[in-house]
Parts: C-alpha cells; structure tokens; sequence
C-alpha cells in the first residue's frame, strides 16, 4: 500500500470521528475509567467491583502467591494513598454507664 493511499485512509478516519463537544480532563477520564465496574470471581463467585478495587486484588492474588514486583506495586498504591487521602481514622471511647457495665459484664466469671 502506499503512503498516499495511508494518509487517505487516516484523513478519512479522523473526518468520520464526532467532535466532542465538551473536553474530558485526563484526570477525568482517569477517574471514570476506574470508577467502572467489572466483574471479578472472588471465591468462586463473580462480583461487580470498581476496576481500581479489581487492579489492586489481582496484584494482592499476585503478591500472595510470591511475586515480588505486586508486592512493591501494591505498597507504592498504599503509600500514594496514603498521601493523597483526606480522610484521617479517629477512634474515640466514651465513658458512659453502658460502656462501664459492658466492660463490667466482660470481666465477671461466666461460673459465678
């Protein structure tokens, strides 16, 4: 085939192709991309998951079963997220009278 014939077939590619009317941000993209679900056996049974979820359990299947390169995969993912997210764990106990007679029922002898 020749070059001519090519860029022919290419121009009339990009002709036949809609415009857009609204640019998607790569970020976006990103975003939709993994936001996806798919479906993924966990246990024998299919489950619908988010694409992100289902790339970090198969590098988790992958890991387990000793491969090295998922493991450091898997710990750049946790470290980028950890970094990135915003939501921090906060764990609060209160002392009330239900907390104080739970913990009292705990420690009395079942045999009493």
């Amino acid at each position: 085939m020749s070059r001519q014939k090519s860029r022919q077939g290419s121009q009339a590619r990009r002709r036949r192709q809609k415009p857009s009317n609204r640019r998607e941000s790569t970020l976006a993209i990103l975003d939709r991309l993994l936001a996806k679900r798919v479906p993924v056996k966990i246990n024998g049974e299919t489950a619908m998951v988010p694409a992100a979820e289902a790339i970090v359990l198969q590098l988790l299947q992958k890991a387990l079963s000793g491969n090295g390169r998922a493991w450091r995969a898997l710990l750049r993912y946790r470290d980028f997220a950890s970094r990135r997210s915003s939501k921090k764990r906060e764990v609060t106990f209160v002392d009330t009278d239900y907390t104080a007679a739970f913990a009292n029922s705990l420690r009395k002898d079942p045999h009493d």
